[in-house]
């Protein structure tokens, strides 16, 4: 039996018509066209699991999806949405639809459709074309005449009506360029919308909003921050491997050299001169059974590249796409855009940054070979930035300094994280005091301890002339005091290789002589945190808290504010485990203690406990450094951090 089966035939002949009836619209189309009309083309592509509710019922769908065959999408597992009504619609900055539908057409079997714009319609940030089911829409901005409708083109208009964009005034390159950045990711769809959204927040979520943030601001003063800088940063590392034959624990630090410049137009071009940078990695199946490495390194550099001033106070570095190859594996970098917030006028900025890739394996040739994937790998860092005075003396540094500091300790069988908040006392001629503080302790297998600081008077101080710390008491010192005199960042680094590795960070703010009037403050809220918890001989947990950049703190009054943002955890429940991330929205309320001195004390009552800072705020309340603990209502403190709020004024403050 050589025949076709009737109802075969009787498809092809249908799909024939199908076809025949979509040229003749389109020719129709083309006709009444004068000739200047645009035509916008891309494919519609869901998660599998909302495709059928996207589309137009369609007995024969079935059988044309098993005939035809589909699409490849951006992100894997994406499937074309085929059958689906596209309407091409104005949208106010809300994302609600505004008139009438301008245009309408159908997707194709393969999800691809064309769209002729009617006359006198171009692209714009506010043009939109969406398909829409009974509990689901997919849009996706019309900035370019190629324009792919899936879960990346929605969560970014998501993002830009979330950070009050005006959509209608949106420069249309600048959309198009941050929808290549996401694009560039490694991304596998979810079950629906709702996972796909989620998955893109956790993964992409901290650029977007940092770009977003950028493209709504206006330019800024590049001449009003040109100088010399140091930089200081402290980085918590986790990573895996797919098969899940061990992983790593890290912290690193980089104290970094720069020369900022006004490039004109908002520009800010930085010269980076030298770095040295410490590294600890713990490294195994299990903490008591890993291995340790640690080393240090430093070099003269001469790079240059841009960043963006914004009118608020944003400076901001884009990162691209990037591979690097060693003897044993490849990694590839994501692009990253670094969003630094000037604290008030200051030539003094801050940052969380969270950084990721992808490990590789090596062709025989040296290449990155991408068929041999090994696993995952997440960084987060809070980094200052200072400009550095010209011709500091004793003198110029006096008066009582708030102090916090975070420290990581490694060795085999130990991870610890330890916090400390005191008061340092300095008298302009060269020594200093310190106050007795508190300091609060935990780490795998070794619990939780708190208790005093040290009291210690007359240590000695040596600092340069162009604000380089020497030494502090005769020991070594490696910091820098800002070009204000107001502000100190130290940072330490000790170990031996395969033996220990202790990594430490100290922040310090000139205090008040009045009670700061916080009332009414919004600050940009930088978070950087560490939980520990569990037995090193196997599941030991560690999770890596740190803040999206549009999370603020709102001072209500002097002593309520409120706290509204993200805060993006990346976790594994042994040392081997796999990387999670997620992204976690909080909207909740802080009471608030601020003492004479600038001295506070912030406290969120969660869930399952309480998120306690303990810190301080500067002179003109632009600049809190807080320390971070959660206190979970049965147990001791499990997480350990430091906080950092700088205020932010300005038209880019809305959420």
């Amino acid at each position: 039996m050589n025949f076709k089966p009737f109802h075969t035939l009787a498809l092809m002949a249908l799909l024939a018509a199908l076809a025949a009836c979509g040229d003749s619209s389109s020719s129709s189309s083309d006709d009444s066209d004068t000739g200047q009309a645009r035509t916008v083309t891309g494919t519609a592509s869901a998660p599998s699991g909302m495709v059928a509710s996207l589309r137009a019922p369609d007995p024969l769908r079935v059988v044309l999806d098993f005939l035809i065959q589909p699409a490849a999408a951006a992100i894997t597992g994406l499937q074309p949405v085929n059958g689906a009504t596209v309407e091409l619609i104005r949208v106010d900055n809300d994302g609600n639809p505004v008139g009438e539908v301008l245009a309408t057409t159908t997707t194709s079997t393969t999800g691809d459709y064309t769209l002729t714009l009617p006359q006198g319609v171009n692209l714009a940030g506010n043009l939109v074309v969406r398909i829409s089911g009974a509990d689901a829409q997919m849009r996706a901005q019309v900035v370019e005449e190629a324009v792919n409708i899936d879960p990346t083109s929605e969560f970014l208009l998501r993002e830009f009506i979330a950070q009050g964009t005006d959509l209608e005034q949106l420069v249309i390159n600048e959309v198009v360029k941050l929808k290549g950045k996401v694009e560039a990711f490694d991304l596998t769809a979810g079950a629906n919308l709702t996972d796909m959204l989620e998955q893109l927040d956790a993964e992409v979520g901290d650029l977007v909003e940092n770009q977003v943030a950028v493209i709504n601001d206006g330019g800024g003063d590049a001449a009003t921050v040109a100088g010399h800088y140091r930089a200081n940063a402290f980085s918590l590392g986790l990573h895996d491997s797919d098969d899940q034959s061990g992983g790593t624990f890290a912290t690193d630090l980089y104290t970094s050299t720069f020369t900022f410049s006004d490039g004109g137009d908002g520009i800010v071009d930085l010269n980076l001169t030298g770095e040295e940078s410490a590294e600890g990695m713990l490294s195994g199946n299990t903490v008591s059974g890993a291995w340790l490495d640690y080393g240090t390194s430093g070099e003269e550099m001469d790079e240059t590249f841009s960043a963006a001033l914004t009118a608020s106070g944003i400076l901001s570095v884009e990162g691209e796409f990037e591979e690097e190859v060693d003897d044993e594996h490849a990694f590839r970098f994501p692009p990253s855009v670094y969003n630094l917030q000037r604290v008030g006028d200051r030539g003094l900025f801050f940052q969380v940054s969270k950084e990721a890739a992808v490990r590789y394996g090596v062709t025989q040739d040296g290449a990155l070979n991408p068929d041999d994937r090994r696993g995952d790998e997440a960084f987060r860092a809070l980094e200052v930035f200072a400009r550095t005075p010209t011709d500091f003396s004793d003198n110029d540094l006096d008066g009582d300094f708030g102090r916090v500091y975070l420290a990581t300790e490694m060795e085999q069988g130990l991870i610890a994280v330890e916090a400390e908040t005191n008061v340092v006392s300095f008298n302009g001629n060269g020594n200093l005091n310190l106050a007795t503080g508190t300091f609060h302790r935990l780490g795998v297998g070794t619990g939780y301890e708190t208790g005093a600081t040290e009291t210690v008077e007359n240590l000695s101080v040596i600092i340069d002339g162009d604000g380089d710390i020497v030494a502090i008491g005769g020991e070594p010192e490696d910091g820098f005091i800002n070009d204000t005199h107001d502000f100190i960042s130290l940072m330490r680094a000790e170990g031996s290789d395969s033996e220990f590795a202790r990594f430490d960070t100290t922040l310090m703010v000139k205090l008040p002589q009045a009670t700061p009037d916080v009332a009414g403050n919004r600050y940009r809220m930088m978070l950087l945190s560490l939980f520990l918890e569990g037995n090193p001989a196997g599941g030991a947990n560690m999770e890596m808290y740190a803040s999206q950049f549009n999370t603020f703190l709102t001072l209500d009054s002097a002593t309520q504010a409120t706290l509204a943002g993200g805060i993006n955890e990346v976790s594994k429940n042994n040392l081997a485990a796999n990387l999670e991330t997620s992204v976690d929205e909080v909207e909740e309320s802080f009471s608030v203690d601020v003492a004479a001195n600038g001295a506070a004390t912030l406290t969120l009552e969660a869930g399952d406990g309480t998120n306690v800072l303990d810190g301080f705020f500067n002179q003109d309340a632009s600049l809190g450094l807080f320390t971070l603990r959660f206190e979970p209502d049965q147990g001791d403190p499990n997480e350990l951090g430091l906080v950092v709020l700088v205020e932010v004024t300005g038209d880019n403050d809305e959420d």
